[in-house]
């Protein structure tokens, strides 16, 4: 689903979880409110971005403070793990005192690998069936001679929490999200160097102008891939990936005599159908994650465009 963000479409007594960053568009939700209130918010952040960062933090919180209790949550970038770990009894007595109210997620501005997290979290909490997702668009990326938005890799690794590593006694398929990060990706594929390969672009993708940049921002993967099916999913609706993913890995129920990996380098609308494919399987894919070794922060996204509520129980 996808619907245009308005404020009288949330529940009342909702616990909001939002993550503050370098980018405007971490503030996008917040600005929108309106009249409507949180009962309670708990802000991420990361500790290691920009003096950016630090200020859309303050910012956010000043924009809370009249409205309600906030609590402050700090993740370095690099150890979203290991802070979940640490932290993990401090914000399960946060959620369990919130009791069976629904919980708001801004996913804006999480990075894939900490989104996936705090949806399993979630879900493991017994909290998917009061979940309600939001996401700002950019208003545009900041990539003037198609510079990408992050460069080389430091790791490429099963991500924790899903399930194991692709069977080697099975040929592999993976599926590729595909986004504005061609380094990832082309390092993914090396590692895996699988017998079959589906990439996914977005489209439509968020604006009709932005159409044909992810092939070019992936043209050196794309020359490479001996053989590939290219599909399209809706950058927006998660429910358009969860149906590609169904046609290209098979039905949820299912089993398949391929191994699988699942690479979500696309939109976060898409990485959340991933998700939502992926919880219903009964032979789920691994999820490969590939860690950037320097994020372009100088020419990232920039403003604040559409927000969009993508997921309501």
């Amino acid at each position: 689903m996808k619907l245009i963000f308005a404020p009288q479409l949330l529940p009342e007594s909702s616990l909001l979880i939002v993550c503050a960053s370098h980018e405007e568009r971490s503030k996008g939700m917040i600005s929108r409110l309106g009249e409507w209130s949180p009962s309670k918010t708990l802000l991420l952040h990361y500790s290691d971005t920009n003096d950016l960062g630090e200020k859309h933090r303050k910012e956010i919180i000043s924009e809370l403070e009249p409205r309600c209790s906030t609590l402050d949550f700090s993740f370095e970038e690099n150890q979203v793990t290991k802070n979940f770990d640490q932290q993990r009894h401090h914000l399960r007595s946060t959620i369990d005192s919130h009791g069976d109210n629904p919980i708001i997620v801004d996913v804006s501005v999480l990075t894939k690998r900490h989104l996936l997290l705090l949806l399993r979290w979630l879900d493991d909490c017994e909290c998917w069936d009061r979940l309600w997702i939001i996401y700002s668009e950019p208003a545009d990326y900041e990539i003037e001679g198609f510079l990408p938005l992050s460069f080389g890799v430091s790791s490429v690794q099963q991500l924790p929490g899903f399930s194991p590593s692709p069977n080697p006694s099975r040929p592999l398929h993976a599926v590729m999200f595909l986004g504005y990060e061609g380094d990832r990706a082309f390092a993914t594929y090396e590692l895996l160097q699988p017998k079959k390969t589906t990439v996914i672009i977005p489209e439509p993708p968020f604006k009709p102008e932005w159409s044909g940049r992810t092939e070019k921002l992936n043209a050196n993967l794309l020359s490479t891939i001996g053989q590939f099916s290219m599909e399209k999913t809706d950058s927006l609706d998660p429910e358009s990936s969860i149906s590609m993913l169904s046609t290209v890995l098979g039905h949820p129920t299912e089993r398949s005599e391929f191994s699988r990996a699942l690479c979500p380098l696309g939109t976060k609308p898409q990485t959340i159908g991933a998700y939502l494919y992926i919880r219903q399987c009964i032979d789920p894919p691994a999820v490969i994650y590939s860690r950037a070794l320097r994020h372009n922060h100088s020419y990232y996204s920039r403003g604040v465009g559409a927000t969009w509520l993508i997921h309501q129980p």
